[in-house]
């Protein structure tokens, strides 16, 4: 699958670190669906499960539905 995007901050809870539904490790980060998951976890059940149902924006194959990247951003025209 590759890596994932999250750069959004809805992936990260400032609050508290919860356990990692893949490793049981503590961690901040959050899946789109609130779900605690380190990033590395999240990219490594994409790889064990090829076959889970897409999740798709714009035409963008973003990653499956439980684990998937932030939408892509528009690039601004003035190249800034």
């Amino acid at each position: 699958m590759g890596l994932l995007n999250w750069t959004s901050g809805q992936h990260f809870d400032h609050g508290e670190n919860c356990s990692c539904t893949q490793c049981g490790k503590p961690t901040p980060m959050r899946s789109h669906a609130g779900e605690p998951v380190h990033k590395v976890c999240a990219e490594d059940w994409n790889d064990r499960n090829p076959g889970a149902p897409r999740y798709e924006h714009n035409g963008h194959d973003l990653g499956t539905t439980r684990y998937h990247s932030d939408h892509p951003r528009k690039k601004r025209r003035d190249g800034a």
